[in-house]
C-alpha cells in the first residue's frame, strides 16, 4: 500500500503546521509505562488537529480527543519498541520527505524585508554595459575593467553622453534601439548587484562600476516615483506581422479604430474581445490579463494602463512593438502589507533574477553564524598540485592523497555544539565527484577551481546546518517528529490491522461466523420466471403447468424445435429493492404475468423466505470494516495492558474552560 502524506495524517490525526501553538502548561497529563506526557503537548495538537471549531476545551471535547491520543501514542510506542523507526524503508521515506521540507528553511529572510521596502519605489533607469563572461580570467577581468572606467572617466568629463555612448558601445543588444534607457523598474526585476546599485542612487547621478554575471554596469537613474500597484486590465488587440509593411500597418491601425468605434458606440467590450481580438489566450475571457506591476508590460502598453483612473475606463487605441491595443481597467491596488506579501516575495526571490544572491547571502550568514574560519594556504597548496586534466573532467585525486590539511573549520557553540573541520582531502573529493569536461570550456584551470572551492563551501555549510534544524526551529522539530510518528504508526496499523483483515481469511470467516446477524437481509420471495419468445408459447407454459410437467420436460417440449422460445430461471428477490414481482404481489403460490414489446414473463412465487443473515461474499466489504474495527478495538486493550496508562486528572480539569 502506498503511504501518502494524506494517509498518514489521517491515521495519525496528529499533524502539526509550522507554527505550533506555544505550549502553556508543563505539567504531565498521563504516563504510557514510563513515558510522560505532558499537558502543553496533548493541547498543541488538540489545537492544530481540531480546525473545525471543535477544540472548544469544554469536557466532552478534551476528554474524547486525550482518548484518540493516548490510543495514538500507545501505537507510537509498540512501533518504537518494536525499532520500526530503524528500518530502512521508513528511514528513507522520512528522509525523502525531510528533504522536501528543508528548502523552506534554507533561506536568509532579511532579504525579504529588503525585497518589500523596494517594492514601495520604482526607478527609471538606465545603463551602459562592458560585457564580460562570468569565469572570465583574470586578465580579461581587468581589461573589461579598465574599458569600463574609461567611459567613466568619459562621462564624469563629459566628453560624452551617456545615451549616445549606450547605443554606441553598450554590450546590451537593446541599447541600438533604447540607448541605454530600461525604462521603470522595481523590486526583484534586476539582478540583485544591478538593483542594489540603483536603489543607492539618487536620479540624475551615474554609478561606479558594478560588477554582475553579465560585465560591468555604469547604471544612471532619470526619476523615481512611489509604486503604481499592481493592475489587472483587459485588452482588445490586433498583431502586426514581425516585419509589417506600411500597407500591414495601415490595415492594422483601420481594424482597431474600426473597433473603437464600435465601443464608443455601445458594443459590448466582452463581444468584442471575442470577436476581435486576436490574443486567443485572453479572448475568451473578455480580454482579462494577469495582474501586473511596472515593469512587467512593454511601457507604452503599461503607461496607458496605468494612466487608467476608474474600472471600466478604457484608452483609445494604443500601439505598442507588437501590434494596437484598446486597455480597459478591470480594477488597480496599492502594494499589500508585509504579512500578506512576504510568502510572494519569497517566491518572487526563489524564482527570479535574485535567485542566486539569495543562495549566496544565506551561505554568507551561515558562515558569519558559524564562525567560518579559512586556511587559503591550505588551499592553494592543494590547488597548486591539481593539473590541468581537470578542464577536460578527468582529473584523480589519488596525486594528493596525502594532503589532509584542514582548509576550513564551522565552529556551532550554540544549537547543536560541534566544530568541525574540512580538510584538503575533502575538498579534493569533492573535486573528483563533480568535475565535469564542460566546466571547464573557455575558461583557466584556476577560475574553474575557485569555482568549485565556492561550490563545495557552499554545500559543506548549507549541510552543516541541514544538520541543526530540528535544534534550531521547534515547529520544524515538531513536524519531524509527527511525520516519523505517522509513518510508523501507518505500517504499524497495516500490519496489525488493515491488512490483516483483507489477508487473514479464516479469521475473517471465524469473524462472520460470530456476528452473522448483523448482517441480515430482508424478507425474500423465490420466484421462478418463465420467459417467453411470444403469447403462444406464454400460453403454453400455462397449459403444461396447469398438467403439472416439471420444468426440464416444459423445456424439452417447448424449445424442441427453437431453443429460444423459452427460459426458465429461479432466483431470490428482496422485499424492499422495487421488482417487479414486488410491484405484481407478494405471495406464496401466485404466479404473475408481465408483458413487454419483446417477451412475456410468467413470474411465480415458490415461497416466502423469512429474513437471514446475508453470505459473506455479499457483505464482505461491511464485514471486512467491522473485523477491522474488532482488531483495532482488541489491540489496544493488549497495548493499555501492556503499558498501562495513568491520567492526571487534576492536570485534566485544569484545561477545561467551559
Amino acid at each position: 500500500m502506498k503511504k501518502t502524506l494524506s494517509g498518514i495524517a489521517l491515521c495519525s490525526l496528529l499533524f502539526f503546521s509550522a507554527n505550533a501553538q506555544t505550549p502553556t502548561n508543563n505539567s504531565t497529563l498521563f504516563t504510557i509505562g514510563n513515558e510522560k506526557v505532558s499537558a502543553d503537548e496533548f493541547v498543541k495538537v488538540y489545537q492544530k488537529t481540531n480546525v473545525s471549531g471543535e477544540a472548544d476545551f469544554s469536557e466532552k471535547s478534551l476528554r474524547d480527543y486525550l482518548e484518540l491520543y493516548v490510543n495514538f501514542r500507545l501505537k507510537v510506542k509498540q512501533a518504537k519498541d518494536m525499532k520500526m523507526d530503524t528500518t530502512a524503508a521508513v528511514i528513507n521515506e522520512f528522509k525523502t520527505y525531510r528533504s522536501k521540507l528543508t528548502p523552506s528553511y534554507m533561506f536568509d529572510t532579511s532579504l525579504l524585508r529588503e525585497g518589500y521596502k523596494r517594492m514601495q519605489t520604482e526607478l527609471h533607469v538606465e545603463h551602459i554595459l562592458v560585457k564580460m563572461d562570468p569565469n572570465a580570467s583574470p586578465a580579461d577581468t581587468m581589461k573589461a575593467y579598465k574599458r569600463i572606467m574609461n567611459y567613466s572617466k568619459m562621462l564624469s568629463s563629459k566628453k560624452a553622453d551617456f545615451n549616445q555612448l549606450a547605443t554606441d558601445s553598450s554590450g546590451d543588444p537593446s541599447a541600438k534601439e533604447n540607448k541605454g534607457d530600461l525604462g521603470w523598474i522595481s523590486a526583484m526585476q534586476v539582478i540583485y548587484p544591478f538593483e542594489k546599485a540603483a536603489y543607492n542612487l539618487k536620479p540624475g547621478v551615474m554609478s561606479k562600476p558594478v560588477r554582475t554575471n553579465f560585465g560591468y554596469h555604469l547604471i544612471r537613474v532619470i526619476e523615481s516615483r512611489p509604486s503604481q500597484g499592481m493592475a489587472t486590465v483587459s485588452h482588445i488587440f490586433i498583431k502586426l506581422p514581425a516585419k509589417a509593411t506600411d500597407e500591414d500597418m495601415a490595415k492594422a491601425k483601420a481594424k482597431i479604430d474600426s473597433i473603437y468605434g464600435l465601443l464608443k458606440g455601445g458594443a459590448n467590450w466582452d463581444d468584442l474581445a471575442k470577436t476581435y481580438s486576436q490574443d486567443k489566450t485572453s479572448s475568451a475571457q473578455g480580454g482579462q490579463l494577469k495582474e501586473f506591476g511596472t515593469g512587467q508590460m512593454v511601457s507604452e502598453f503599461e503607461n496607458a494602463a496605468f494612466a487608467l483612473k476608474q474600472p471600466g475606463d478604457y484608452t483609445a487605441p494604443v500601439n505598442t512593438k507588437y501590434g494596437w491595443h484598446i486597455i480597459k481597467l478591470v480594477s488597480k491596488k496599492n502594494i499589500g502589507s508585509y504579512e500578506t506579501m512576504k510568502d510572494d516575495i519569497k517566491k518572487k526571490i526563489e524564482g527570479g533574477p535574485w535567485k542566486e544572491h539569495a543562495k549566496q547571502s544565506f551561505v554568507t550568514r551561515l558562515k558569519k553564524e558559524y564562525q567560518f574560519r579559512e586556511f587559503s594556504d591550505k588551499k592553494m597548496a592543494l590547488f597548486s598540485k591539481i593539473d590541468s586534466s581537470i578542464l577536460k573532467g578527468v582529473w584523480n585525486d589519488s596525486s594528493v592523497a596525502k594532503m589532509k590539511d584542514v582548509v576550513f573549520m564551522l565552529n556551532d557553540t550554540k544549537w547543536a555544539p560541534e566544530s568541525k573541520s574540512f580538510t584538503q582531502a575533502d575538498l579534493a573529493d569533492f573535486i573528483e565527484k563533480n568535475q565535469r569536461k564542460a566546466m571547464g570550456k573557455g575558461t583557466s584551470k584556476e577560475v574553474m577551481l575557485r569555482n568549485m572551492y565556492d561550490q563545495f563551501t557552499a554545500a559543506s555549510v548549507t549541510n552543516f546546518e541541514d544538520a541543526r534544524l530540528e535544534a534550531k526551529y521547534a515547529p520544524f522539530r515538531d513536524l519531524m517528529e509527527e511525520y516519523m510518528n505517522g509513518i510508523l504508526l501507518f505500517d504499524l496499523a497495516s500490519d496489525k490491522v488493515w491488512t490483516k483483515a483483507v489477508e487473514d481469511t479464516t479469521g475473517l470467516k471465524v469473524f462472520y461466523d460470530e456476528n452473522k446477524t448483523k448482517y441480515m437481509g430482508l424478507e425474500k420471495a423465490r420466484t421462478t420466471t418463465y420467459t417467453s419468445k411470444n403469447q403462444s408459447v406464454a400460453d403454453m407454459v400455462t397449459k403444461y403447468q396447469a398438467k403439472g410437467m416439471s420444468n426440464d420436460d416444459m423445456l424439452a417440449k417447448i424449445n424442441k424445435k427453437d431453443k429460444s422460445n423459452l427460459t426458465i430461471v429461479t432466483d431470490d428477490y428482496e422485499k424492499g429493492k422495487g421488482s417487479e414481482i414486488e410491484k405484481a404481489g407478494w405471495e406464496a403460490g401466485k404466479s404473475y404475468t408481465v408483458k413487454t414489446d419483446s417477451v412475456i414473463r410468467i413470474m411465480h412465487i415458490e415461497q416466502l423466505l423469512p429474513p437471514a443473515p446475508k453470505p459473506l461474499n455479499e457483505v464482505k466489504g461491511y464485514v471486512v470494516a467491522d473485523y477491522q474495527e474488532n482488531l483495532e478495538k482488541n489491540w489496544i486493550a493488549q497495548l493499555r495492558q501492556k503499558y498501562p496508562v495513568t491520567i492526571n486528572e487534576q492536570v485534566f480539569k485544569s484545561l477545561i474552560k467551559k
